[in-house]
């Protein structure tokens, strides 16, 4: 095989996507590659991976990697490698939308999961159910499907089971914290509980330090959609019950959309509503001007040591880890769980909101037929333990599958709550919920918005979009709406 030339190309404008694109090439060292799938008989594939950090040269060289051990094991197919950067969700979501109904997608590209679904019920992504439901060349005599943990599975599904996109890792949250700030302000041990953890921050700020550097410019910045939905499942877990109607342990869209329409999920009512306020309290402790905070500047608030905490997933702490401007050691722990010190109705178990699908990749539905083997091999590859494990090691992420071994550096991020079910206001359940969300809670947080104005209007939005579900799936409270 020729290398291509690696290498980072001019930023070019798509729309309204800045990407910084890159060429693919051949490293020196790679993973093994399990030989089996489909030869490819001379097939080209053109993949399109979304980086994660802007001119990240590791995450570039990792991708080469996983390429040439696949060509190495697969003689017959060709992969033409391009690294794409957007630097906001709208953007990337953008160029998906565009390449796709232009008929000029890749063979393969990164998606979300939050958009999977839709491209497929307009006819634009391949649906890959089927294929999930068998073996592959990687899968050690399982199910590609049983491959992956139930709750990633669950997370993936549309509304009517079907699955579009298969993700290369999943995202865990944690709050990084710099330990020489902590010690400085006499904080000896990371808080458990929302108090403990109002105290540390409080500490902070009496040795003026900025205790939280909180990015919240757009949906984007994830913070606050993260924040929200933790705490708001800690005050609902005695809801699980109710809304578990088919007792799968998973609240699956056709339960929340009963939950929304028969007003067991009435977020103008106690304990939903309280979670804004619990926000708001916090944010006295959040850096200056946070609603202009995006989420680099954040970053590098805390590399200066001017703000003593950030939250981020596992893949979005490597920046943090490997900066070379940083000068204290980082530490890790979940955001603390709230307990009846704080509320009520808390439930005082630490729910995470870890878990979500991320990096998944899809097909187009317009691929050629001669492509498609060697692509959907090329994907299960990505997904099989040596890869997963490489993309743990190299780039902090969290394996997808539930084979694959967690990496040492990574054993801050292992799960040690339970896992969050209800994912209220989560993008996966209802994007536009998502994206209110934040642009309400802008309002509410600078005092331009009451909560009872808040609450309403998210409300609507919820109601609006689950009624659009019934509509499009035949949904009602005669059929239960579709549950079995």
């Amino acid at each position: 095989m020729k290398p291509n030339r690696t290498g980072r190309r001019p930023l070019i404008l798509l729309g309204t996507a800045l990407v910084l694109a890159a060429g693919a090439g051949c490293t020196a060292s790679s993973p093994e590659a399990s030989p089996g799938g489909p030869s490819g008989n001379g097939t080209e594939l053109n993949v399109t991976v979304m980086l994660e950090t802007q001119g990240d040269q590791t995450e570039i060289d990792a991708w080469n990697e996983i390429v040439r051990s696949y060509q190495e094991a697969h003689a017959g197919t060709r992969i033409k490698l391009q690294t794409m950067f957007f630097p906001g969700v709208e953007q990337h979501r953008t160029w998906v939308t565009t390449q796709l109904i232009g008929g000029t997608a890749p063979d393969v590209l990164t998606t979300r999961y939050i958009w999977d679904q839709e491209d497929l019920k307009k006819g634009l992504l391949l649906d890959l159910t089927p294929y999930y439901r068998k073996e592959t060349a990687y899968s050690g005599g399982k199910t590609w499907e049983a491959t992956f943990p139930k709750a990633v599975m669950a997370q993936l599904a549309g509304d009517q089971g079907t699955y579009a996109s298969v993700p290369t890792f999943v995202n865990s949250v944690r709050v990084l914290y710099n330990k020489e700030l902590f010690a400085k302000a006499g904080i000896q041990e990371v808080p458990k509980t929302w108090a403990q953890f109002m105290d540390a921050q409080a500490k902070l700020a009496a040795q003026k330090v900025t205790p939280f550097a909180f990015p919240n410019t757009k949906p984007g910045d994830y913070n606050y959609s993260w924040a929200t939905r933790i705490l708001t499942e800690e005050l609902t877990v005695g809801l699980y019950d109710t809304l578990d109607v088919n007792k799968n342990g998973v609240i699956e869209i056709n339960e929340y959309v009963k939950g929304v329409d028969q007003g067991i999920l009435d977020i103008e009512k106690a304990p939903f509503r309280d979670v804004f306020g619990l926000l708001k309290d916090w944010s006295r402790y959040w850096a200056k001007g946070y609603n202009g905070l995006d989420f680099d500047s954040s970053t590098d608030l805390f590399l200066r040591g001017e703000a003593a905490m950030v939250m981020r997933t596992s893949g979005q702490s490597k920046v943090i880890y490997e900066s070379k401007a940083r000068t204290f050691e980082v530490g890790a722990f979940p955001l603390p769980y709230l307990t009846k010190e704080t509320h009520p109705s808390a439930s005082g178990k630490l729910m995470e909101i870890g878990g979500v699908p991320a990096g998944n990749l899809a097909i187009p539905k317009s691929i050629a037929q001669q492509k498609l083997e060697p692509a959907l091999d090329f994907i299960a590859y990505v997904s099989s333990p040596p890869i997963q494990g490489l993309l743990g090691e190299k780039l902090f992420r969290t394996p997808a599958t539930a084979d694959a071994a967690l990496p040492e550096k990574l054993k801050g991020f292992m799960f040690v709550g339970e896992q969050m079910k209800l994912n209220i206001y989560a993008g996966e359940v209802d994007k536009n919920v998502t994206e209110m969300n934040q642009k309400l809670g802008q309002l509410f947080l600078e005092g331009s918005k009451s909560l009872d104005s808040y609450v309403s209007e998210l409300k609507k939005q919820m109601v609006d979009g689950a009624q659009q579900k019934m509509k499009e799936n035949n949904w009602s409270k005669d059929n239960n709406y579709g549950i079995h």
